[in-house]
């Protein structure tokens, strides 16, 4: 539908944010609960509503949560949401108008290194500053210390490559998402990279034993592929969400 709406289709958003319309961004989850569940419709209404990623929870939370707890965000995961501008690191005033989304319900933005706050009494780690945030695989790009030009490659439950291209965004002309590497402080400058994502790497694994039950656990793997002299020129390419 939103494809449909907008005069750029696909990448209607992507000179701003660097993704494409997709399901997988926050931004069309944000817009099917407005639309599709009544309390998330009653609490905008009555300014009652915050939104965010697991981040934002978490921070919320281990500062206080109903009782003044700090909605805040990083720059890498805001850069996943669909609504973030590259190049301001602020939310997109443009893309919030079209899409009908209150500014008011999100999360300020922060840096990927510096004080967000300390962690509130009752937990046990009562005092303890909140220090540093950083979305999951810029984390890895970041401890894996690329610098630009180098790239680094993660294998999870799915694999991701991404590509360190320095202090400017890059857009690609081949599907690959332009994304903020991090931010190491307010004042630090913004590094980028471009991401390549494979939604299935590890998941094949749990594939294979949980749907076809060829192994009882992972590690049955490696011993059944060592086993075999050469795989006779047959490869699985685990496209089960698409290539």
């Amino acid at each position: 539908r939103l494809e449909n709406e907008f005069s750029g289709g696909k990448t209607h958003f992507v000179e701003s944010c660097g993704l494409p319309i997709s399901t997988y961004f926050s931004a069309s989850k944000i817009l099917w609960l407005m639309e599709n569940v009544e309390a998330v419709k009653e609490a905008i209404k009555k300014k009652d509503a915050l939104f965010g990623t697991v981040d934002t929870w978490l921070i919320w939370n281990l500062t206080g949560g109903v009782k003044g707890g700090l909605h805040v965000t990083d720059v890498t995961n805001a850069s996943r949401t669909m609504l973030m501008n590259l190049k301001t690191l602020r939310w997109d005033e443009s893309t919030l108008k079209a899409l009908a989304i209150p500014p008011e319900i999100l999360p300020k933005i922060v840096s990927n290194s510096e004080v967000i706050g300390n962690v509130a009494a009752g937990w046990p780690i009562s005092g303890i500053p909140i220090s540093g945030c950083l979305g999951d695989q810029h984390a890895a790009m970041l401890g894996q210390a690329c610098r630009k030009g180098e790239a680094k490659s993660t294998y999870g439950t799915g694999a991701f490559i991404l590509l360190h291209t320095g202090e400017g965004v890059v857009q690609s002309k081949h599907g690959l998402l332009s994304t903020v590497a991090y931010k190491l402080g307010p004042n630090a400058p913004t590094n980028y990279a471009l991401e390549g994502s494979v939604g299935i790497a590890g998941a094949a694994v749990q594939w294979l034993r949980d749907g076809l039950g060829l192994i009882s656990n992972a590690a049955e793997l490696e011993a059944m592929a060592l086993a075999v002299e050469s795989n006779g020129g047959v490869y699985f390419v685990p496209a089960f969400n698409g290539l």
